[in-house]
């Protein structure tokens, strides 16, 4: 069975895929507290640096967190899901 992958449609997928990984860095980056020229500085890296930039960014992170996230974290403490997951890592930890 042969799929009939043309150019157009290897490079509209390779298209979504890089742009799939911006949206990633610039939520990562909206997270982060950093000053706005940090945020353009790193905003820039992940959209000029094609495929690497983006790891880049997460993997480096700039900036310390809004946010400390953990088990006393008001919205984990009250997320349905989380304590379902909670649930099943008491039952096999």
């Amino acid at each position: 069975m042969e799929l009939p992958l043309s150019p157009t449609v290897m490079r509209s997928l390779l298209v979504v895929c890089l742009l799939g990984m911006e949206v990633q860095a610039a939520m990562f980056l909206s997270r982060r507290r950093m000053t706005f020229w940090q945020y353009v500085g790193w905003g820039m890296l992940a959209g000029v640096v094609p495929v690497l930039g983006p790891f880049l960014v997460i993997l480096l992170r700039p900036g310390r967190p809004f946010i400390k996230y953990g088990r006393s974290h008001r919205l984990f403490r009250h997320s349905k899901l989380a304590k379902v997951f909670l649930a099943l890592s008491r039952r096999w930890g």
